[in-house]
């Protein structure tokens, strides 16, 4: 399960935050406009604040902060062992939050439906 949830701003919205269920694994990634938190990862493993986690749903996780001076929080699940090739990225800039798939397959998520899209 993927999911997102949009704020309004007078007349356009955007992804506060997003949140993927895999197996019996939560997590949740929050953007933050505050400056003073711009090199702070907002996310919560299985409902723990900044939780530590080296695997996700059985799959590996990596968190990493861009170095440009957007200062992104990117999360990488890779799925390539048991789809190759697939990951899911969720990325974070200011309170800005970014779902992808990259080379997503009706094997991995054939019966996914939502705002991100029909598979």
């Amino acid at each position: 399960d993927v999911q997102i949830r949009t704020k309004l701003v007078r007349y356009w919205s955007y992804i506060k935050s997003a949140a993927i269920h895999i197996g019996d694994d939560i997590l949740e990634v929050q953007g933050s406009a505050e400056t003073e938190e711009i090199g702070t990862a907002h996310y919560w493993y299985n409902l723990q604040y900044q939780g530590k986690m080296t695997t996700f749903g059985g799959f590996p996780v990596s968190v990493r902060v861009d170095s440009g001076r957007r200062r992104k929080h990117i999360f990488e699940i890779d799925l390539s062992s048991k789809y190759p090739g697939q990951k899911i990225f969720l990325d974070t800039m200011k309170e800005f939050v970014r779902v992808s798939f990259v080379k997503a397959s009706s094997d991995a998520f054939g019966n996914a439906v939502g705002m991100l899209g029909d598979f």
